[in-house]
């Protein structure tokens, strides 16, 4: 699979249709949020797999166990390849969320990369995801190859926070995408930086050449 996740951090589906038409030589997954998955519900989830493309489900699941649980069995329902879950919700949550037969990869989000944290807590909650049976993480790709060193390079670390040489906005734990995949991320997450171009095939085309896959 390309190693770029698109974020269609739009508003409306028309919006996030347009904009798979334009980028789809250049993806294979597109992460859908709460914004849009609000707004279009399965309606968005069955145009991306139309288009042949994998969903990612990223409305990060953090309840009671059995809550997590049934939000897992209705996302594998839609035939979503990914989605999310908080691992600040805690072992019994993320053991009922990966109980689920048949389910999608499910990536632990370790700390949102809007804050500021120490190492050694994203390292915990990484290692607490991967001895609860999850696929990987969610980790800003500063934290990549500290991650693959305690869990190992099987455990997938999936980067947001992917940024060009500088940044104003609310992202704090930021990298370039060449840094990412350098660091041994599995896929970089990119959502502004395409969808706020005037050309976002051109950022793509400019993001696959500094990372030479």
């Amino acid at each position: 699979m390309k190693k770029v996740i698109l974020a269609l951090d739009v508003c409306n589906f028309k919006q996030a249709e347009r904009l798979i038409k334009k980028t789809s030589p250049y993806i294979d997954i597109y992460k859908v949020g709460p914004i849009l998955f609000i707004q279009s519900g399965k309606k968005i989830i069955k145009m991306i797999k139309e288009n042949g493309k994998e969903v990612f489900l990223d409305l990060k699941f953090h309840d009671i166990p059995n809550t997590v649980k049934r939000s897992v069995e209705s996302a594998r329902d839609l035939g979503v390849f990914s989605l999310t879950v908080h691992s600040a919700g805690g072992e019994e949550m993320l053991e009922g969320a990966i109980s689920v037969e048949k389910r999608p990869k499910i990536w632990a989000v370790s700390i949102l990369t809007s804050q500021i944290v120490d190492l050694d807590e994203v390292i915990k909650k990484s290692k607490i995801s991967k001895s609860c049976g999850l696929d990987g993480v969610i980790s800003s790709p500063l934290e990549v190859k500290f991650i693959k060193k305690e869990c190992g390079k099987e455990f997938s670390v999936v980067t947001p926070g992917i940024r060009f040489e500088k940044c104003y906005d609310d992202q704090k734990r930021v990298a370039t995408p060449k840094v990412a995949i350098k660091n041994g991320a599995d896929f970089i997450i990119i959502g502004r930086p395409v969808l706020e171009s005037k050309d976002p095939v051109k950022v793509l085309k400019d993001i696959y050449k500094s990372i030479k896959i």
